[in-house]
């Protein structure tokens, strides 16, 4: 049992980073449509919301939807540049989130235990560097505001290109994390909260599964890691990490990824 998980996690951390570098390719996208479906942008979709993953576009995209008078045709979380540059050429609305590399890198290692520091980091650099020759033609929010003020980023999404989606209001976090907690414990019904979030089915739709007995999805991650919201427990994981991220070796590799970051957030 031993001797088969080192070659369990090589193989795990290799298709992570080679997914990654796929993603970034418009190869990918009949590769994301097959896999993820609707999530996925198409002639349907009414507006965009996605970044690199432990970015807080998971809070976006349950916030964004759950504030409409009606569902609306999402596409999200493919945590693809390949699937937001497809938005972009389609002229359909945008939010792009992006966090700090730091913040970023250290809950992804939480919630992906089998990568490195370093293959996250390039990651996160690359991710945002591919998607810089298409940054007017998105509204970028960075964590701090996602997570404080998704409203005046929604609004701004509605100034840039013509829309009228309702701006979430400041006390949608409660209702938000609620569902975001509902979806991290994988009931049986799981498809119909993805129907939810891609606006294909209402809200009011999950209210007669809910009542049903839980039955959440074995997984190897701890809820407390996986689930996509603030958590003591995993701030303090966090920085028992913070040796990892912060290795002599990568220095220069931080340094490329926060000049990225500081050049897509410039004017935010």
């Amino acid at each position: 049992m031993k001797g088969s998980l080192a070659p369990a996690r090589q193989l795990s951390r290799f298709r992570w980073t080679a997914r990654s570098h796929l993603a970034e390719r418009r190869v990918y996208l009949p590769i994301a449509r097959r896999r993820y479906g609707h999530m996925v942008v198409d002639g349907s979709t009414a507006m965009l919301i996605d970044g690199f993953t432990r970015s807080a576009c998971v809070y976006a995209a349950v916030a964004f939807q759950l504030s409409q008078p009606r569902p609306v045709r999402l596409a999200h979380l493919i945590h693809s540049p390949a699937h937001i540059i497809e938005g972009v050429r389609r002229n359909v609305p945008c939010l792009v989130t992006v966090r700090e590399p730091r913040g970023a890198v250290l809950s992804c290692l939480l919630r992906e235990p089998q990568t490195t520091a370093a293959q996250v980091l390039a990651a996160h650099e690359r991710f945002y560097r591919a998607l810089l020759p298409y940054r007017t033609g998105m509204v970028v929010g960075t964590f701090d505001r996602v997570t404080s003020d998704l409203g005046g980023l929604v609004e701004q999404v509605n100034q840039r290109f013509g829309t009228a989606f309702v701006p979430p209001p400041a006390d949608v976090a409660e209702t938000a994390f609620d569902f975001i907690e509902l979806r991290a414990a994988r009931p049986p019904w799981e498809a119909q909260i993805g129907y939810v979030m891609s606006g294909l089915q209402s809200p009011e739709t999950l209210d007669r599964l809910r009542r049903r007995p839980a039955s959440a999805t074995v997984t190897t991650v701890p809820f407390e890691h996986r689930v996509a919201r603030p958590s003591a427990e995993r701030e303090a994981s966090k920085a028992e990490m913070l040796d990892r991220y912060m290795a002599p070796e990568l220095d220069d590799l931080r340094r490329r990824a926060d000049e990225t970051y500081a050049r897509f957030v410039e004017g935010v």
